[in-house]
């Protein structure tokens, strides 16, 4: 029989801490894994300018016919401006294009495509820790994954020293996947300088840079989170760029997205974009369109592009909030527990420097979920769950000192 003989390949760890979750009857259970964002009720609501450009579309969409592999024309302008700007040297130089995907996903897979049809012998270099599916993509199209050091999780320590120290080992043409800001799944985000230096070696080694960004304004800002994006795709001659719009718009199950390539040459680009679609074509055919026509609309409509942002810089203020408070309460409740470092950090995501004994604990006898690594949702906490949660963790330490 075709259909049989394969072992089951089990949950996915994300989804099994929502299916735990799920699960609980805990009046006080708390869901810290799942990475979405979540308002001050612990809710992910549809944003107001979302509704009002899909209230826009019902009204005046005259057809569902097909686009085109490239997807939306007016969406992946707009999401190209915000990325790396109107007046980026490549722009002028006819050697950038933007492409919509089925999300960040779908972004990376379509990356990763162009990158195995020009050179199948690349290395993908890959952060320690990182989004799972970086590496489990690379895998999927038999491209070899290495790893450089990033981050410390039992530490709390983000280790630039080590990134460099292992991409210097990395060959000319290989492929460097790097977090464009808010790290996934640390938080921790490299400085305006250490870019500088990291894109300068990358130019002097030949390497190519593969920036996810899918968390542009959760960290600093719209304009101030497109730093390394720009840099990258300036300072070297070949990048790609994968984008998403899942957090920023809060349309996670719309799955729009984007891949931007720039390319050392008109003449090479024009070559490597007609790949690129090949790729596409044989994929998904052609991406979902509502989700980019929603965007398209709002980054095309003053008054709507104005919203959004003011929404944008609620959302990231309310998780740099409950960093603040997530920390000052548990230097108040457990001084010996040293979670400063949470504060400094940006995005959804930090780790716990929790042993997993301490990590079983709050899951079993708090129902407080998180993955077993200890990689938290901030935006998970809530002021009505915050202190539950501190007093929890609080316990572990104070329970040590006893």
């Amino acid at each position: 029989m075709l259909f049989s003989g394969l072992s089951e390949m089990g949950d996915d760890p994300i989804l099994l801490v929502s299916k735990m979750f799920k699960a609980s009857a805990n009046p006080n259970k708390v869901d810290l894994g799942v990475g979405v964002y979540k308002d001050a009720n612990g809710h992910t609501a549809i944003l107001n300018s979302v509704k009002k450009a899909e209230q826009y579309l019902v009204s005046n969409q005259d057809t569902k016919t097909y686009l085109s592999p490239a997807g939306n024309a007016n969406f992946n302008q707009v999401v190209q401006d915000m990325l790396i700007g109107a007046d980026h040297p490549a722009v002028h130089e006819s050697r950038v294009s933007t492409f919509q995907t089925p999300g960040g996903t779908g972004g990376v897979r379509i990356g990763l495509e162009l990158v195995k049809k020009c050179n199948p012998n690349a290395d993908i270099w890959i952060s320690n820790p990182t989004w799972p599916n970086h590496t489990a993509v690379t895998k999927s199209l038999e491209l070899k994954p290495r790893q450089y050091r990033y981050y410390d999780t039992k530490g709390g320590v983000f280790l630039f020293e080590g990134m460099m120290e292992d991409l210097s080992r990395a060959k000319s043409g290989d492929v460097v996947i790097l977090h464009g800001c808010c790290h996934n799944a640390s938080g921790a985000d490299l400085s305006n300088d250490q870019w500088d230096e990291l894109a300068t070696v990358m130019l002097e080694k030949g390497l190519v840079p593969f920036v996810d960004f899918a968390y542009q304004g959760f960290s600093r800002g719209l304009e101030e989170d497109s730093y390394a994006a720009r840099l990258m795709s300036t300072m070297l001659p070949e990048a790609l760029i994968a984008s998403s719009c899942s957090k920023n718009f809060a349309m996670y199950r719309d799955r729009a997205g984007a891949i931007t390539l720039i390319s050392s040459s008109a003449e090479e680009h024009l070559k490597n974009e007609s790949h690129m679609l090949g790729a596409v074509r044989v994929n998904y055919s052609m991406p979902p369109d509502h989700g980019a026509a929603v965007v398209a609309h709002i980054l095309g409509d003053t008054d709507l592009r104005a919203e959004w942002i003011s929404e944008v810089n609620k959302m990231r203020n309310r998780v740099k909030k409950m960093r603040k408070l997530f920390v000052l309460k548990m230097n108040e409740k457990a001084p010996n527990s040293d979670f400063n470092y949470i504060e400094e950090l940006n995005g959804l995501f930090s780790y716990l420097t929790l042993s997993a004994e301490q990590i079983h604990t709050l899951i079993n006898d708090y129902s407080i979920f998180l993955m077993a690594n200890g990689r938290i949702n901030i935006a998970g906490l809530t002021e009505a769950n915050i202190d539950y949660v501190t007093d929890a963790i609080a316990s572990l330490f104070n329970s040590e000192s006893v």
